[in-house]
This record gives C-alpha cells, sequence and structure tokens, in this order.
C-alpha cells in the first residue's frame, strides 16, 4: 500500500508498504480523506522539533476487525481520533484530558496519510473510532477532528452570551471558530487574515467584520467596532507574532486564547506589566477529546456547522508531497484533501 512519511525536514516520500497487522482489538481502516493540518506543514518544515507523524483529521471505511474488537464491523463509515487519554489519571479526573501522559502516546499506524491505517486497541477501546453518519461524506469526516478542537477551545475561552470576539487568523479552523461562535454570542464577530479568499469566506460563514492585516490597522478597527476592544481574542494561527493583534485588540479584564501551534521554542516579548495592570487572562487549547469530536459530528449532522466550503483542493495519496507544498506556499488554499 501507498504511505506518505516525513522522512527529514522538508523530505516528503510516498513510498509502498506493508499493510499493517492486527493484535486482539485492533481495527484496519481503508483511508477515504485526510486531510492537512497546519500542524503537518510545521512538522515538515522541522518547526515542531524532530520527525513526527503525518495525517491525523482522517476518516475512512472498515476494512477488517482483529478477533475481540466489540462493536464494530467491515463496511462501517469511521473518523479516527489519533491521540487518546487513559481517562484515569490525575489530569483526566480533572477534565484535563489532554494533559495526560499517555495522550500524545498514543497514535494510528503508520500515519493518516496511507490507504490503509491500524487503529490500536488503546485507541478502540476508549471510544476513539467514530460512527460518520451517511449523510456526511468522507471530506466532511475528515475536518471533524479540527472541528472538535475548536469546539474545545470556545469551551476553554469561556464565551459569554454577549462577548464581542476577534479571531486572529482564518484558515480551517478560525473559520469553524467563526461559526461556532456564531451560535455562542450576540456580540460582534471580528475575522482577521492576510488572504483576501478568507477574508471573504470568514464573512460569508458568519463574521460580522474582516479585516486584512496586510493593508489595515486591526487594532484601530476593532475599537471603531468595540470601543474598548473585544472581550476575547482568540488566536488561531501558530504564528507568535499574530499575538501582537490579539494584546493591542482586547479590552482591559478581557481573555485571550492561543488555539494555533507555535514552533518549537517559540517566543513573544510580553508586556507583563500590562498583562497585570489590565488583568488580561492568557488561556491555551490543545487538540481535543471523543465527546467533542461526537460533539462535532452532531453539529454537522445538524447543519449548525457547514464544513464543506472549507475545503478548497484536493490530491491524490500518490502526489501527495505535491499536495504539501501547495498548501504551504498557496494563497488561495484554505483545506487541502488528500484521496486514495
Amino acid at each position: 500500500m501507498l504511505a506518505c512519511f516525513l522522512e527529514a525536514p522538508r523530505k516528503v516520500i510516498v513510498k509502498d508498504v506493508p499493510i499493517p497487522k492486527l493484535a486482539a482489538g485492533d481495527l484496519l481502516v481503508r483511508m477515504e480523506a485526510s486531510g492537512i493540518c497546519g500542524t503537518d506543514l510545521e512538522k515538515i518544515e522541522g518547526v515542531l522539533g524532530p520527525g513526527g507523524i503525518l495525517g491525523h483529521e482522517v476518516s475512512g471505511t472498515i476494512e477488517k476487525v482483529a478477533y475481540n474488537t466489540l462493536g464494530y464491523k467491515p463496511g462501517d463509515r469511521v473518523v479516527a481520533h489519533h491521540h487518546v487519554p487513559c481517562y484515569q489519571c490525575r489530569d483526566c479526573s480533572s477534565g484535563n484530558y489532554t494533559l495526560c501522559n499517555e495522550f500524545k502516546r498514543t497514535n494510528i499506524d503508520p500515519c493518516g496519510f496511507a490507504e490503509y491505517f491500524r487503529v490500536p486497541q488503546y485507541n478502540v477501546a476508549r471510544g476513539a473510532v467514530i460512527p460518520l453518519p451517511t449523510e456526511l461524506s468522507f471530506e466532511e469526516g475528515a475536518m471533524i477532528e479540527p472541528a472538535a478542537c475548536c469546539i474545545r477551545a470556545i469551551r476553554r475561552a469561556r464565551i459569554q452570551e454577549a462577548d464581542n470576539i476577534l479571531v486572529v487568523g482564518l484558515g480551517p479552523t478560525g473559520l469553524t471558530q467563526i461559526q461556532l461562535l456564531h451560535h455562542a454570542t450576540t456580540g460582534k464577530i471580528v475575522g482577521t487574515d492576510m488572504i483576501g479568499a478568507r477574508l471573504r469566506l470568514g464573512k460569508k460563514l458568519g463574521a460580522d467584520e474582516t479585516i486584512n492585516a496586510l493593508t489595515e490597522d486591526v487594532p484601530a478597527h476593532v475599537r471603531r467596532i468595540a470601543r474598548e476592544g473585544v472581550d476575547v481574542a482568540i488566536v488561531s494561527t501558530g504564528n507568535e507574532k499574530a499575538l501582537n493583534q490579539a494584546f493591542s485588540s482586547v479590552r482591559k479584564g478581557g481573555r485571550i486564547l492561543l488555539f494555533g501551534a507555535p514552533s518549537h521554542g517559540a517566543s513573544y516579548q510580553l508586556n507583563v506589566s500590562e498583562l497585570f495592570t489590565r488583568q488580561i487572562t492568557l488561556l491555551s487549547s490543545y487538540s481535543c477529546v471523543e465527546p467533542e469530536m461526537e460533539e462535532a459530528v452532531r453539529l454537522v449532522s445538524e447543519k449548525r456547522l457547514e464544513l464543506k466550503s472549507l475545503t478548497s483542493d484536493r490530491f491524490k495519496l500518490r502526489d501527495a508531497e505535491k499536495a504539501m507544498e501547495s498548501a504551504r506556499t498557496s494563497k488561495t488554499a484554505i483545506k487541502t484533501i488528500i484521496l486514495p
């Protein structure tokens, strides 16, 4: 079977490897659609540290069920979650599931950009294989995991009914957050980006205002909308410089949520005195867990969350290297999907 691997920084290769063998409790899934995440591109660039498995936004059809695997059968349409907590440790007991020591140790085999992948028994037993309703496409299924991450982030930001909110970065997750926020607040929702296609889609999907950060003064524009600044600023890009927009646009007593994954060792010159005197709360949100995946499926099924319009580009698995380069450099790409 074909699978895509990161062999060295900036060296992506598609090669033929054996189909994974199953142990008790495992599942073998035939990949139907797999999304390229911003973290995949960061892994390729080496900014998240050495190596890494590519592809984790994946949907497919169960091909084979190992013995002692209950509740699944060949032909089932599913979304597979790559990282799973133990649900028993101190962090899990306090609801901080993505801090669990086991979380990042779990993964699908060999990766999400493969014709077939194995979901290990550890993941299966903890509910990490979620049914994909027939009314949803596999491409929508591939965007369930990032949508679930957005659901978790917005909960962590403690959005109030009338909050004015700035979303910095209108990539696929920023655009998903715009939609979720539309149902969470009656306040103004403002999105900022540097790419025209994303700004236009942000307006279409529910932003009251969009601001081109290349040509406009974001904080000044924000204060024309919310005089004292926004209540919450969500930073949906991994570029640490985007924090400037958030800190300059949030009101005193406001909240900043760091959502986009910054590069390994990234730093930001923070005015701690201003953080203290303005009593700004700085939060972060990483990944998601199974209940949020299930909620994302429900929201898309109920048409309260629209993911189809986020897909801008599609590539075959054999062209995965070209797909990664396109996703990294294109000025029009929003979500790039890998197909078998």
